[in-house]
């Protein structure tokens, strides 16, 4: 055969490969679901991409597309720099805050490959808290992603009350904790609308906290790489499924700036079986 010939045909096999995939994962679904089971707790073996908690965010990427029910990928309902649906293999897109439903180890804001039925046929209109302004005060440095990209605030650059957007703890994998912004400012998680209109849903800010904590940001090591892992902290819940949570910091003089996070956080999955049962 022609090599043109041998091309279309691999190409189509590949096709025909991704089909039968995504068919035999929705079929697995479909079958823990009939059992009376939820979504796995845990990542199946080989899988690539299992979102931030294991693999970070965007994992999945133009150059290394992935399958259906992997992630984090960056869609276009991320706002601001995105890679579109090409992060996803064939005619998948990527979703939004949707992960999930396909594992309960990913993280609440992570975004998988799914089919383009699972994408609303429209966007909702957006939801104008009363007094927020529409465009940004003059000075403002952090306006969010429809401007300024993500994470403008940072450790080296901290940001006022009200500027977007932080990477905190809310946002999971790696990120700066508070020390995106300034003195006793926390960074909120989508909570930038009641500050801007203009803000994207996904812009996490920088606000007072409800409870002030003290700061113990320990001794600064000098080698360069990340500290010791603490140990898991209790699980959130007292009965039934919670989380679990272990954290390390960066060590070094470029913790914080451009491609160094100021620390790493992991979750897993924790089952409390002592439920008292009436």
């Amino acid at each position: 055969l022609p090599a043109s010939e041998v091309t279309l045909e691999l190409s189509q096999l590949k096709r025909k490969q991704d089909t039968v995939m995504k068919v035999f994962l929705l079929l697995l679904s479909v079958a823990a679901l009939s059992c009376g089971q939820g979504p796995p707790s845990e990542p199946p073996a080989g899988q690539r991409c299992s979102g931030r908690n294991f693999n970070g965010r965007r994992c999945c990427t133009p150059e290394n597309p992935c399958d259906f029910g992997e992630g984090d990928c960056d869609g276009p309902l991320d706002g601001g720099v995105n890679d579109g649906h090409a992060g996803c293999k064939g005619e998948l897109v990527c979703g939004s805050n949707n992960c999930k439903k396909f594992g309960l180890y990913f993280h609440e804001k992570d975004d998988c490959c799914d089919e383009p039925s699972s994408l609303p046929a429209q966007r909702p209109p957006p939801v104008i808290v009363p007094g927020a302004p529409l465009e940004p005060p003059t000075g403002q440095r952090c306006r969010g992603r429809n401007f300024d990209g993500r994470r403008c605030c940072t450790p080296e650059q901290p940001c006022g009350e009200g500027e977007g957007d932080c990477d905190g703890r809310g946002d999971g994998g790696l990120n700066d904790g508070d020390r995106g912004c300034r003195g006793a400012l926390v960074c909120g998680s989508n909570n930038c609308a009641q500050f801007g209109a203009y803000y994207h849903e996904k812009d996490d800010c920088c606000e007072k906290p409800a409870t002030v904590s003290a700061a113990n940001p320990g001794p600064r090591q000098q080698s360069q790489g990340w500290g010791q892992w603490t140990q898991w902290g209790p699980c959130s819940a007292s009965c039934g499924a919670g989380w679990k949570v272990r954290t390390r910091r960066c060590v070094g003089s470029k913790c914080g700036s451009a491609g160094f996070h100021a620390q790493d956080q992991q979750e897993q999955i924790c089952i409390a079986p002592d439920c008292n049962e009436v």
